[in-house]
């Protein structure tokens, strides 16, 4: 176990190192420089420098609090409650889009953009009614309609995974 003040870091390498497993699998190498925080990572990809910054959509701050807690072994886990599926799902996608429209309005995301270009988003799906290769499909036109809507293209490209189990990644956003 780990504390609550590590998880973050944990958590982001975890991440990271899933996401060069990743690449590896499309026969490109990831190599981290450096981990400033943020963005979490400054990286080489087949040699070309960029930055990866790591965000999670969880279904609700309740389901954050009780996923966090129980990996967390310096506070006591709390328990998410029972929830109706037909009470979530419509919402999940909102949380998916808040989470990415968050990023791109962040002074911290505009600073790295203007140190280093265009970065990737990588955002964490947790939540037991869908899946990162479900939203991907359902939700690739109205992410990419947010994002032109932006002021600044601040990430050259976004994918979703899945957080818990296997980190599997799922293009849902490419700048053209």
């Amino acid at each position: 176990m780990v504390s609550r003040r590590n998880l973050k870091q944990e958590h982001e390498l975890a991440v990271l190192n899933s996401f060069a497993d990743h690449l590896k699998l499309e026969g490109k190498s990831l190599e981290i420089l450096e981990q400033p925080d943020p963005p979490e990572a400054i990286v080489n990809i087949d040699k070309m420098k960029t930055w990866i910054e790591i965000t999670d959509a969880f279904l609700d701050e309740e389901h954050a609090r009780s996923l966090m807690n129980s990996i967390a072994d310096d506070v006591p886990h709390i328990v998410d409650e029972t929830r109706d599926e037909a009470e979530i799902e419509p919402d999940f996608q909102s949380v998916v889009h808040g989470v990415i429209a968050k990023k791109y309005d962040k002074k911290t995301m505009l600073q790295a953009h203007r140190t280093f270009g265009r970065g990737i988003l990588l955002v964490g799906i947790f939540t037991p009614f869908n899946s990162a290769s479900g939203i991907a499909d359902e939700e690739r036109e109205n992410i990419r309609e947010l994002v032109d809507n932006k002021a600044k293209a601040i990430f050259d490209k976004i994918y979703v995974y899945d957080g818990t189990l296997e980190h599997k990644f799922y293009l849902l956003f490419e700048q053209l």
